[in-house]
């Protein structure tokens, strides 16, 4: 052990060098993960009398040992010369044996050790080695080892005394992480807040300009069409759809930012999902796209039926940009009982690719795109947040067999005595709700 008569921090002299070790580490302000294991080994070396401290994590990726932790020192900075500081795990070595099998390691005459890396013995040229493994949160995920240019440096006890201070290494390192995390969430935060402010504003700007180009565009088609001009009618129609979808992504983008800010205001009445859902598929049953709807006479839910077609839109413009040239999109309208309650559901499903497993946990995160996705990414994210301020749910099912299927869950209409249906359905007439029933063709 080093001599800490002369230390500068206060200790006395007559105190334990692990006692010593333990309450510098613990002292150590936490920034990030390498200067946190920096400081922590500078903190062993001056303790334990030796030429190197390595602490070293494992890179999951790379499948390798990364020193990031190092003292300053003549051999440190060879070691760093040399590349040894990134040892992969298949090259083997003694480092890589502690942090495989969890065992302690202890070896006096290094030069001698077959087990041990060329480049440690040649290129450094250790005579004296000890390593033991690093956990955090009960996880292995590193070796702390202590190396010295003299043969038989070490004694059991100084293994003993690694041990002890790799187990606060750990502490210290996952307190790192979780600075280093909070700090990556708040940056990540920082920056969305600013992208979202600055979509707004323009989003704003756009829709002003969209709507008079909408009405010029339906001006000209109209005179286009009065002259038999059939070519000019066929190009205005295609840019006329151009600022359709346009205008559909400025209006998500402002319910996306209205939600955000709680200005998302519901006008509740009783609809029918059969009759929104068959209107709303209408508009995206073009181009020869067949669109198969199964349904019963009437769904009844309490719903802004505004929001809820633009949830709609956004399910089925995503059910068709993901469906290949000439398949159609099959839509269920129906009435469930699932985890203890009635519902009214709406199931939508198109036959292409599917949805990759890795894209599921993200699916409905804002700005979530897929590897053939187009647009921002919010047209998902604004039907579930729109469906969930309904009381209600949207989830991803199996489809089984080829495409992807949504299911739109509702809370469903329950008439309270003395209330009919008729009155409170726009006065027409009530018909029986019911499961299945025939099916049609958009």
């Amino acid at each position: 052990m080093a001599d800490l008569s002369d230390s500068t921090s206060g200790e006395r002299a007559t105190e334990p060098p692990l006692f010593l070790a333990l309450t510098r580490l613990l002292a150590l302000p936490v920034t990030s993960v390498r200067e946190t294991l920096v400081e922590a080994c500078e903190v062993v070396a001056s303790v334990i009398e030796t030429d190197k401290v390595d602490a070293f994590l494992h890179d999951a990726a790379r499948d390798s040992l990364v020193a990031l932790g190092t003292n300053d020192s003549p051999m440190s900075r060879l070691q760093r010369a040399l590349g040894l500081d990134y040892m992969p795990l298949s090259n083997g070595g003694r480092a890589a044996e502690v942090f495989q099998t969890g065992k302690r390691h202890l070896c006096d005459d290094v030069q001698a050790d077959p087990g041990e890396l060329q480049g440690i013995k040649e290129g450094l040229k250790v005579q004296s080695s000890i390593a033991v493994p690093i956990e955090v949160q009960g996880k292995r995920r590193g070796v702390l080892m202590v190396a010295a240019a003299t043969r038989n440096k070490y004694r059991w006890s100084d293994l003993e005394f690694l041990a002890a201070v790799a187990h606060w290494v750990g502490v210290v390192t996952h307190r790192a992480e979780l600075v280093e995390e909070a700090t990556r969430v708040a940056a990540e935060r920082a920056r969305q807040r600013t992208a979202e402010e600055l979509v707004a504003v323009v989003a704003h700007d756009l829709r002003n300009l969209i709507t008079p180009l909408a009405a010029r565009l339906d001006v000209l088609t109209v005179r286009a069409e009065a002259e038999a001009r059939a070519p000019d009618v066929d190009e205005l129609s295609k840019a006329s759809r151009g600022v359709e979808r346009l205008a559909r992504v400025l209006s998500n983008l402002l319910s996306v930012e209205r939600i955000e800010r709680g200005l998302f205001d519901l006008r509740l009445q009783l609809v029918d999902l059969v009759e929104l859902t068959r209107g709303t598929a209408a508009l995206f049953a073009t181009g020869g796209r067949r669109i198969e709807i199964e349904a019963p006479p009437q769904v009844l839910a309490r719903a802004d039926p505004d929001a809820m077609r633009q949830a709609l839109e956004n399910l089925l413009h995503n059910a068709s940009s993901h469906s290949p040239e000439g398949a159609g999109l099959s839509l269920t309208i129906r009435r469930d009982r699932f985890d203890g309650a009635n519902w009214s559901l709406v199931r939508i499903r198109d036959f292409g690719p599917g949805i990759p497993a890795e894209l599921l946990p993200t699916l409905f995160d804002r700005f979530a795109l897929g590897p053939k996705s187009s647009g921002l990414g919010l047209g998902l994210y604004l039907a579930r947040s729109i469906v969930q301020a309904h009381g209600g749910t949207l989830v991803v099912e199996h489809a089984d067999g080829p495409g992807a299927c949504f299911r739109l869950a509702l809370p469903m209409y329950e008439p309270t005595v003395g209330e009919s249906a008729e009155a409170t359905c726009g006065g027409r007439e009530g018909r029986r709700e019911g499961d299945g029933g025939p099916a049609s063709h958009t």
